[in-house]
């Protein structure tokens, strides 16, 4: 699915791409902030911080929030997106980091 998405949007055609790209975040997010896959058996040491319920959650929120952001062209969407689907809980430091991520990503 993200080999397609990426594909796809590179070469302009005429896919809906929005719901793939909001999945790739997420699955993006969720592989970083985990830092192991365990369908490669693979472990590479890094992303502890984020193996927490709390911070992972979070992490995947921007994820999304960059999906959004990237499909529409729309950062404070993709924040707005992830708060209200994605999150939780809501708190200032996610607001920020989620649209900081969004706005990259547009």
């Amino acid at each position: 699915k993200l080999f397609g998405v990426v594909f796809s949007v590179a070469g302009s055609f005429v896919v809906g791409k929005e719901g793939p790209m909001v999945h790739a975040g997420a699955i993006i997010a969720n592989g970083v902030s985990r830092g192991r896959s365990r369908t490669l058996g693979y472990d590479c040491k890094i992303g502890y911080t984020f193996r927490n319920d709390r911070d992972a959650r979070a992490f995947i929120s921007c994820g999304t929030a960059a999906g959004v952001a990237a499909a529409f062209g729309a950062p404070i969407g993709g924040m707005l997106f992830a708060l209200e689907e994605v999150s939780s809980f809501w708190q200032t430091s996610l607001t920020w980091r989620s649209f900081f991520t969004a706005a990259v990503a547009a």
